[in-house]
């Protein structure tokens, strides 16, 4: 029997596979990014004192593009064989916009208390050692922030979820899958590493702007999702429990009350385990829920 390939070889092998469609997938996602950088970097030329304020809320309007980003990278860190990237992108925008709406207001809060709170204590360091451990603590809470924004897109693309145990799983995987999430940022750290050593090679000022452009445009955003998702994703699948059940499937799932499910495709036997996940419509919903719906709409048919 073959060996199952090591965790690098079949990150690698994935990645390099599906080359052209993370390609696909950062130009997709670099139009929203610049076109917003670009508005809020203008802004921020027209209010210089609220340079960070300003700046920092391009990320409440990029985000809902990032559920794209997540849903593609998410079935290719799962090895699927067929990964259909533009229809996957858009549905998955459209599918959680209102969400990824919530999470970008969240993440522009978090990204801009950070960013004051560590420059203020790491000042204050300089001139008194007590800021020293403010500035390490706060280096850990942000730390551990950025382990729940590891979990946060990939949950909400994946399961049916209310806000509140989205965020409440996330928290606890930020701590649970401590070993996925520092792998994760090993091999974020390993991607920065490699542009900047792109970064020092460019012999001038010119070429360095048109690579950094490239860089974020067309490689970074999805490749660092994937790297998240290589190691979150797999462990996210056995920990996420019944608050995966949705309160109202019908609403979330159905794009509106007109549109048919086709159930024709799952495999609803009623003997079998209930609480097995089931992919379906974008989502991972419970066998049992998917039975009610059927019955519902089947109901409704009558």
């Amino acid at each position: 029997m073959e060996k199952q390939k090591m965790g690098i070889a079949r990150f690698f092998t994935g990645y390099l596979k599906n080359l052209h469609k993370i390609l696909l997938t950062n130009i997709l996602f670099a139009v929203p990014l610049a076109g917003f950088t670009a508005l809020f970097f203008w802004l921020n030329s027209l209010l210089h004192p609220l340079f960070d304020m300003v700046l920092f809320l391009a990320v409440i309007f990029v985000y809902p593009f990032f559920a794209g980003v997540t849903a593609v990278t998410r079935n290719i860190a799962r090895e699927d064989e067929d990964v259909r990237v533009i229809k996957t992108y858009f549905s998955a925008i459209r599918d959680n916009l209102k969400y990824f709406i919530v999470h970008g207001v969240v993440l522009y809060f978090a990204i801009f208390f950070s960013y004051a709170s560590l420059t203020y204590y790491w000042k204050m360091a300089q001139s008194n050692s007590v800021f020293l451990g403010v500035f390490i603590v706060t280096a850990i809470i942000v730390l551990a922030a950025v382990f729940v924004f590891y979990s946060v897109p990939v949950m909400t693309v994946t399961f049916d979820l209310s806000l509140k145990d989205i965020y409440k799983n996330s928290f606890l995987m930020s701590f649970g899958e401590l070993k996925n999430n520092l792998l994760a940022s090993l091999g974020l750290f390993l991607l920065a590493l490699f542009c900047a050593t792109i970064f020092i090679t460019v012999p001038s000022f010119t070429i360095l702007l048109i690579t950094m452009a490239v860089l974020a445009l067309l490689v970074i955003p999805a490749t660092a999702s994937f790297i998240i998702n290589f190691y979150i994703f797999k462990d996210m699948m056995t920990m996420i429990g019944e608050e995966a059940e949705p309160s109202d499937t019908d609403a979330v799932i159905s794009p509106s009350e007109s549109v048919k499910l086709d159930f024709s495709s799952l495999d609803l036997d009623e003997k079998k385990d209930g609480e097995e996940y089931l992919f379906f419509n974008g989502k991972m919903i419970k066998r049992k829920v998917l039975i009610k719906m059927r019955d519902r709409q089947e109901n409704e048919n009558e």
